[in-house]
């Protein structure tokens, strides 16, 4: 017994399973906490291991700039696998691969450490002279660059082709890597307002680095931002805060008039939300429409005041009409439609998709700015603006918050106080102060405190929404309303949060919940059947939505408005399955199959289903479904702060604060003012942005 026992006990000695104090060596780690930290999406991911001799014990991983839903919900998974892997090479995670590539290198050093190696500082292998062409995922689809190295070094570097959005994405396609190429580093900066272009321009040149036989470690040196110390007084007859779609239109108008404008933005690049938006605009009896229409236009409500009135009447919540149904906000925008699209055809700003066409005729009426619809024709405005409204003299500050809003003693707005990338403070003066900021759906503490029903859902905006103008605005006195009201939502791609608006009329197919039920009639009003889809937990958080081949093809093919989906089939949230029930059990939709069935017999029939659905798609499942899982998404704010008519700002006692202005979401919407649930965001900003400069120029001559 005696020598059973000691040849255990040399046993455990050589396997290292003896006991060990901490800071031994014994084993296969050195007991302890270990950290490490790398570049992600957003910005540094940090990783922190604590392990015993035999294991990892336990996993932080911090990643405060990830996208929530996206890299953000993908930690947890992260640290599943870290635990898993004990030391060995740990999975990505798919839609999230930035992050997911984060994780992996703070973890790798860590784990490195822990294991008593060195942790390498020798130089990578030295790139392979020669032109690489790769590609890497943006937010339409992907984006291919091309890299030139040559002696160690990026001697070129350019994107060869996108599809981003005009006004966004292109701006980063251009600049990002020329900031490599300077800098022979990925650590540059992306562009502010286009993240996700700015990342897979980055991700495609790590490839062409790799790909060439050399490590990404080699060009990642940090950039550094050159700081000053610097104070500048400026003074301008107007201050313009926030160059969206308000912004920029009221800023141009008022350079026109010959005012000495001064613009600042926080973004690197104009635009806010114009470049994502649908491009149709109301058009009360404009000429130009008049001329397309040939005589329709008297019958069309888009077209004629007094036809849409009554149409938005229909839709007041009797709960919210402070105005007996008379609708001051709406009037006063529709005054301006026509003469905004006069404006923008006066100056040179193209349409598309007017005139009339069989089947279309509410559409055909309605003027796209060209090139039409989600063909970028917003964003190409949104530049034009930009480009214009500097020629006319216009004094544009690019990656320069407000911070504040200056009064003098009796209240009376003064001018803001700004705040350059470089750190330069600007003192500016101004006889009138227009917040043009857009809303507060970037905002997660504000949303959540206004809108608590829908609290900790990522709203799908431009991130340049953080409800700025709205919290300086309040400083100063400001009142606010129409807060925490129905939020619509519209179908986005799960992960990558891209939107699928029109999915539903494109692409013939049905949409199921986590159980494979279908729950409303989506065709209907798909963003109140959503959000009330979503807020149900008898759906389970989870859609999907089910089509056919022929339905997949008219999805890779669909331009009817200009929108592409064909990105939608290179991520993982869109697969095929040979059978619906091999889909239903991949994805636990336990009734799918029922589901399916139940409204091919309504196909078949020609009748509508329980949800009152007229026309059900025939999903031929012989060849087997496509799945796209979906998440409602909710896209705005539209509670915002109290303006009358003529946009002045008024404070909590019900009178205007002189000098202040306001337009677009900042504002909050229009309609919700008159009672009427949000519609027509994009009209609101343009007709109130050109109706605020005629205001402005009025009131301060």
């Amino acid at each position: 017994m005696k020598k059973l026992i000691s040849s255990l006990c040399l046993l455990l000695v050589l396997s290292g399973c003896g006991t060990s104090n901490s800071g031994s060596t014994a084993g296969k780690y050195t007991t302890g906490d270990y950290e490490a930290t790398s570049k992600g999406f957003g910005g540094d991911v940090t990783v922190k291991l604590t392990v015993s001799s035999t294991e990892i014990t336990n996993v932080e991983i911090t990643a405060d700039d990830e996208t929530p839903n996206v890299g953000g919900a993908a930690i947890e998974t992260l640290k599943e696998n870290i635990l898993k892997a004990n030391g060995e090479e740990i999975d990505g995670v798919s839609g999230a691969t930035l992050t997911s590539d984060a994780v992996k290198n703070a973890y790798n050093e860590a784990i490195t450490s822990a294991k008593g190696e060195t942790v390498s500082n020798e130089p990578a292998a030295t790139v392979k002279d020669g032109k690489y062409t790769t590609k890497a995922m943006g937010h339409e689809d992907w984006v291919y660059v091309t890299t030139q190295f040559k002696d160690g070094a990026i001697v070129k570097c350019s994107t060869t082709s996108h599809e981003e959005t005009m006004g966004i994405g292109n701006y980063a396609a251009a600049r990002v890597p020329a900031r490599i190429l300077e800098n022979q580093s990925l650590e540059v900066d992306g562009v502010s307002g286009a993240t996700v272009t700015s990342n897979a321009v980055k991700q495609a040149v790590k490839l062409a680095i790799e790909e060439a036989g050399g490590s990404a470690s080699s060009f990642s040196t940090k950039v550094e931002q050159q700081v000053v110390e610097a104070t500048k007084d400026i003074n301008y007859d107007v201050v313009v805060v926030g160059a969206g779609n308000a912004g920029l239109v009221a800023a141009t108008r008022l350079a026109e008039k010959g005012l000495n404008v001064g613009v600042f933005e926080k973004n690197e690049i104009p635009g806010g939300s114009m470049p994502t938006t649908y491009s149709g605009i109301m058009n009360s009896y404009s000429e130009t429409v008049a001329n397309f229409a040939l005589g329709d236009e008297q019958t069309s409500a888009s077209w004629n005041m007094e036809l849409l009135l009554p149409v938005f009447q229909n839709l007041i919540n009797p709960e919210y009409d402070r105005f007996n149904g008379e609708q001051p906000y709406q009037k006063v925008m529709l005054e301006n439609a026509g003469k905004v699209v006069d404006w923008f055809k006066e100056i040179g700003v193209g349409f598309a998709s007017m005139g009339n066409y069989e089947g279309g005729l509410a559409y055909g009426l309605t003027p796209y700015l060209a090139p039409g619809c989600y063909q970028g024709g917003a964003g190409y405005a949104a530049m034009f603006l930009a480009q214009r409204m500097e020629k006319l003299g216009a004094d544009v500050h690019y990656s320069t918050p407000v911070t504040s809003i200056t009064t003098d003693e009796n209240g009376i707005v003064t001018g803001v106080v700004a705040e350059g990338k470089d750190g330069t403070t600007y003192n500016v003066t101004a006889k009138a102060v227009l917040l043009a900021t857009g809303g507060f759906g970037a905002n997660q503490e504000m949303f959540d405190e206004y809108y608590p029903e829908y609290a900790g859902m990522t709203v799908n905006c431009v991130p340049g929404s953080t409800g700025d103008g709205i919290l300086m605005a309040q400083e100063i006195g400001a009142d606010i309303e129409c807060m925490g009201r129905f939020l619509g939502m519209f179908m986005s791609e799960y992960g990558s949060n891209y939107e699928l608006a029109f999915m539903h009329t494109s692409t013939p197919g049905i949409m199921v919940n986590a159980s494979g039920n279908e729950f409303g009639n989506i065709t209907a009003s798909n963003h109140t059947v959503l959000s009330k889809a979503m807020m149900d937990e008898a759906n389970g958080g989870e859609f999907y939505y089910i089509y056919d081949d022929e339905a997949a093809q008219k999805t890779i093919d669909f331009d009817a408005y200009g929108f592409s989906y064909k990105s939608i089939f290179e991520r993982e949230a869109t697969q095929h399955y040979d059978s619906v029930e091999e889909a239903a059990k991949a994805l636990g939709l336990e009734n799918l199959q029922a589901t399916v069935d139940t409204n091919n017999e309504h196909a078949l029939a020609g009748e509508p289903n329980d949800f009152g659905r007229k026309i059900c798609p025939y999903i031929e499942t012989r060849d087997g479904v496509w799945v796209t899982r979906v998440v409602p998404t909710l896209y705005l704010t539209t509670g915002g702060l109290v303006t009358d008519t003529d946009t002045h700002v008024m404070n909590t006692e019900g009178s205007a604060i002189k000098g202040l202005y306001a337009a677009g979401d900042v504002a909050g919407s229009i309609e919700e003012k008159d009672g009427k649930p949000y519609g027509n965001g994009f009209d609101q900003a343009l007709g109130y942005g050109y109706h605020t400069a005629d205001v402005i120029a009025s009131e301060i001559h």
